[in-house]
């Protein structure tokens, strides 16, 4: 990469302003690691580039030092042509207006200069530097125009992921096929109110829609979706603007309405529009921009009309909105609520709202309710198993042509429930309250007496399990008010030799040489006892051995020593690992001492610092002095209790589980009461 000069002479010249930069994701990307990886470079080489730009959560470092920084380790750096163009736009970019850059580039594609009319907005995209015009059409060629814009508008979006939000392309193409009709033919009309990059639009045009409108607040956004969309072949309609309080299509009605709706409004204009037609359910109250967004949407559709709408988990519950939403359901508005997998969307648990303009003289009784959770399984996305969108996609469209035939549902993750059921209470549309697994057929009367019975033996167990104790005998001097036994810090111990310690560190995603490859013991195994679930790279020394006492950030109360399975493992971020010399300390007698006093040091002041994340203050927490044979009798002792702990623990949790399972028979008719006292 000879290209790139020294930065030292960039800088001598002054022309550091102008050089391109790079974020820290954009690093991993060129270098062909993950984003983990390039956060431990910058930790442990000091030589690493200094950032030149950007903010404390999102640094920028000149291209060109980052480049000769990897080619000096012997890593191959990866760039491709649509990086160097975008290098090269972000080096003449406008600060205050991100995306007139990427809308000039999208017209220089078409072969246009620029206008403010094709802008929709009175000052258009800029005009471009000659040598980058030159640049943009040469990746024309090689990409094809739609192709090129694509390439940049991924790294645009990747460079401000924080201010641009990007509604992921499965979740799209499932929105765009419930919009449709039962018989899968596209709508011939659809508006997106909010259109952002036009990822929905373009989806929808894919999916044969001819007739497209758009509008987005951000002037550069609307450019970007025009010009997106007539790259790829179709015609569009976007214009500039709040659609609530400056509504551009306002004479438009349409067959249908996506929309991925704005996250996190405080002001959208409720003072403005009290008295606006457009709330035929209720004025939403000021936190609830959604529901004003979705009567928005019903007022462009035609009758019979249907938009499928993107939002937060949380409009399906909220007091404030309880009276809009079954004004919603006794008009037979809301038709369907879909619970996306956890991970699918910038929003944890988004929810997708089907809702029509219904020309039928009776409203739908009706409601239908998918979690699709439970039909890919719960924490697919965060256990690293990809979903298999095509999949989702034809099950949930299945299930919801299904509902609107008025054909029974033989799908055990989605369930349709009855409006005058939903009235009731707070009108909560969450599908996780109404979507149930059925019983699975006759219950076996053999392992639900089995079930029963060993949880009666574990009850019967817990009287012996703890401990008998006796009251310590007095020291010959009598007892005095303060007056403890001999004690001792774990500062002291650490200081004696008698006792290390360390903290658990973040992940490490490459080995340097002198680490190896092992399991990771994170806070939340740790709690859980589940055993490692990742993998990191460490020292051979910090690996978890037996004897070896494990205290966790903000509960500290639960220290004890490592388990089996999580020996060889390394602590992570939250963990403090304490190993006591054998010969010296016990194990359980040090783990029981520590966990003796609920949030407090054991005989001694506070020894958990309080603030963003808890940790164990050694010099403020200490132990009795005991021997040897005392420190083993007293361990013994706190492992008893520990055992039993978790004997109760499992008491508890089977008790509920053959609790459950006898309801459950109870309720589906399926098992009878034996009354004995009818005897």
């Amino acid at each position: 990469m000879a290209r790139y000069g020294s930065s030292e002479n960039s800088r001598e010249e002054g022309t550091m302003v102008s050089e391109a930069t790079v974020t820290a994701a954009e690093i991993a990307r060129i270098a062909g690691v993950g984003p983990a990886a390039v956060s431990n470079w910058r930790r442990r080489y000091a030589e690493f580039p200094t950032p030149v730009g950007g903010t404390a959560g999102s640094p920028q470092f000149l291209l060109s030092e980052v480049v000769n920084w990897l080619e000096g380790r012997g890593r191959s750096v990866r760039i491709t042509p649509a990086d160097e163009v975008w290098r090269a736009m972000e080096a003449v970019r406008d600060p205050a207006r991100p995306g007139a850059i990427l809308a000039s580039a999208g017209f220089r594609l078409l072969g246009e200069e620029p206008s403010r009319r094709q802008a929709g907005a009175e000052d258009g995209a800029p005009p471009l530097p000659a040598a980058l015009s030159a640049d943009i059409e040469d990746l024309g060629r090689k990409l094809g125009a739609a192709g090129a814009f694509e390439q940049l508008l991924h790294r645009w979006t990747e460079a401000h992921a924080r201010q641009v939000e990007v509604t992921p392309s499965p979740v799209a193409a499932l929105m765009c096929a419930l919009v449709g009709s039962t018989d899968g033919d596209a709508p011939v009309s659809v508006l997106d109110p909010a259109c952002g990059t036009g990822g929905l639009l373009l989806q929808a045009a894919g999916s044969g829609t001819t007739a497209l409108l758009g509008q987005d607040l951000d002037r550069d956004l609307a450019a970007i979706t025009a010009v997106r969309l007539r790259l790829h072949g179709h015609d569009v309609s976007v214009k500039p603007g709040d659609s609530l309080l400056g509504d551009a299509h306002a004479a438009s009605r349409v067959q249908g309405v996506v929309c991925d709706l704005p996250s996190g409004q405080r002001d959208w204009g409720r003072a403005e529009l009290g008295y606006d037609t457009r709330w035929t359910h209720g004025l939403p109250p000021k936190g609830e921009p959604e529901l004003a967004w979705l009567q928005h949407a019903l007022a462009h559709l035609d009758d019979g009309g249907r938009a499928v709408l993107l939002m937060s988990a949380g409009v399906a519950a909220r007091p404030s909105g309880r009276r809009i939403r079954a004004e919603l359901l006794r008009r037979g508005t809301l038709r369907a609520v879909v619970a996306l997998p956890s991970g699918s969307s910038r929003t944890p648990g988004a929810h997708l709202w089907i809702v029509e303009r219904t020309r039928a003289a009776a409203p739908p009784e009706d409601v239908l309710f998918i979690d699709v959770d439970l039909f890919v399984g719960p924490d697919a996305e965060q256990s690293g198993i990809t979903t298999d969108w095509d999949n989702v996609r034809a099950a949930v469209t299945s299930v919801w042509h299904r509902f609107c035939e008025g054909e029974e549902l033989d799908a055990d993750f989605a369930a349709s429930v009855p409006v005058t059921v939903l009235l009731s209470d707070d009108a909560d549309v969450t599908p996780a309250l109404h979507v149930r697994r059925e019983s699975g057929g006759p219950v076996d009367l053999t392992c639900l007496e089995e079930d029963r019975a060993g949880w009666l033996r574990l009850l019967n167990g817990l009287p012996n399990a703890l401990p008998a104790v006796r009251e310590t005998p007095m020291p010959p001097t009598g007892p005095s008010e303060g007056d403890t036994s001999p004690r001792v810090s774990l500062d002291d111990l650490i200081r004696s030799g008698a006792l290390r310690t360390w903290r658990g560190s973040t992940v490490q995603d490459t080995d340097d040489g002198a680490t190896v490859r092992v399991p990771l013991l994170t806070l939340d195994d740790g709690l859980s006892r589940a055993g490692p679930s990742g993998h990191t790279y460490a020292a051979e020394s910090e690996r978890l051995r037996e004897g070896d006492v494990l205290v966790f950030a903000a509960a500290p109360e639960r220290a004890r020593p490592a388990d089996p399975r999580e020996y060889g493992a390394v602590a992570g971020q939250g963990v403090t690992v304490l190993r006591p010399e054998r010969a010296s300390l016990d194990p359980w007698f040090l783990a029981g001492t520590i966990t003796g006093g609920p949030g407090t040091g054991r005989f001694g002041a506070p020894a958990v610092t309080t603030g963003r994340r808890s940790r164990l203050d050694t010099g403020r927490l200490f132990l009795p002095v005991r021997s040897q044979e005392e420190q083993h009798r007293i361990g013994q002792a706190f492992r008893d209790i520990a055992r039993f702990e978790e004997s109760l623990a499992a008491v508890v949790d089977q008790g509920r589980s053959v609790a459950r399972q006898l309801a459950e028979a109870l309720a589906a008719g399926l098992v009878d009461p034996i009354d004995d006292r009818r005897r």
